[in-house]
């Protein structure tokens, strides 16, 4: 194992598959200490390792339109030969990803079976959450059980910027955050129901955070002033990373099936997540010992990996059928835990 000097990793999914994917980093950092380990993603993501003390370098590939991605493609060739990597370990399963280590000249390159161009696969054990199925690329090299636990870095300024952002608040007292937002529709707990959510969270002296992206900020702005709740909208204020570190600071997160849930568990924040179109049998779940899923068992569950644009049954009730009445109780439930363990 000693000849692997130079290590490229090749993930270039979205936010939360790129957060699921930094204890696999760990775990290949403890079994190569020796090696410089470089990490492939999409600029989109490349800020959740710009910190990463495993990492040596971040190669980006810029994927999204086609015309920038066939550019991109062949720079990104170029980069791999350059760099002359011994190993190259694909943690998606893309044929995008399989061409980039073969033309890139990689001599090693190990994925998942259902790949192509590979030297070698991994039997990948049935029905794990994702959280331990990239682990299990690293099976080749040791036989050890590697910490499932994902972990997220970031600069003084970030965490000076996470500081400034709640300083309004009283840190002394716990802080429930709520993320509200999601790409896909059919994912989102409805605006209405968080709106009479945050009413009787307000009402009872809870003080909240709005946490998301700038597509989220109107839609957490509108459930701000619906409620007339006390809130602090932080939508799209705030860099990834920044975000992290106030989630950090949280007794809570409130959140849909979305980038936040990830972003929490890395930062060991306890989720409270609600699960409609999707289910956990997918493999991305909250998974620490504190963490629970909301969810009813329905015919229709789950209608998609990632949900979708609308209910294909047109009833939505995976998500109705949870009232806000049931998400206060089970919030205010962790409050008064989260008091009880501090005094």
């Amino acid at each position: 194992m000693s000849e692997f000097q130079k290590i490229l990793v090749l993930q270039t999914a979205f936010i939360g598959d790129v957060v699921l994917s930094t204890n696999f980093i760990c775990g290949l950092k403890e079994v190569f200490p020796a090696a410089e380990i470089d990490i492939l993603l999409i600029p989109e993501t490349s800020i959740l390792y710009r910190y990463n003390p495993h990492i040596h370098k971040i190669i980006e590939f810029d994927k999204r339109k086609i015309r920038r991605r066939i550019l991109s493609f062949f720079h990104v060739i170029s980069k791999i030969r350059e760099n002359h990597y011994d190993l190259a370990i694909s943690i998606q399963t893309s044929f995008t990803s399989a061409l980039l280590m073969k033309w890139g000249g990689v001599p090693e390159r190990l994925g998942f079976p259902r790949q192509k161009l590979l030297t070698k696969s991994i039997n990948l054990t049935r029905g794990l959450p994702v959280v331990r199925r990239t682990l299990e690329l690293l099976k080749p090299f040791s036989d050890r059980q590697f910490d499932i636990q994902t972990e997220l870095f970031w600069s003084y300024e970030e965490e000076q910027q996470a500081q400034a952002a709640l300083a309004t608040l009283a840190m002394e007292k716990p802080i429930v955050g709520i993320a509200p937002g999601s790409v896909w529709t059919t994912k989102r707990y409805p605006k209405e129901y968080f709106t009479e959510l945050m009413k009787m969270l307000d009402k009872n002296g809870v003080q909240i955070v709005l946490i998301g992206g700038s597509e989220d900020a109107e839609l957490c702005q509108k459930i701000i002033q619906n409620s007339g709740a006390k809130a602090l909208n932080l939508a799209g204020r705030l860099t990834l990373l920044a975000s992290a570190a106030v989630i950090k600071k949280l007794a809570l997160l409130v959140t849909n099936d979305s980038a936040p849930l990830h972003l929490a568990n890395a930062v060991k924040t306890d989720v409270l997540a609600i699960f409609g179109p999707t289910v956990k049998k997918a493999g991305f779940f909250p998974y620490r010992e504190n963490d629970r899923v909301l969810e009813i068992d329905l015919y229709c569950r789950p209608c998609g990996k990632h949900g979708g644009r609308r209910c294909p049954e047109k009833h939505f009730r995976c998500m109705l059928e949870i009232t806000p009445e049931q998400v206060f109780k089970e919030v205010m439930s962790y409050i008064r835990k989260d008091e009880h363990d501090t005094k």
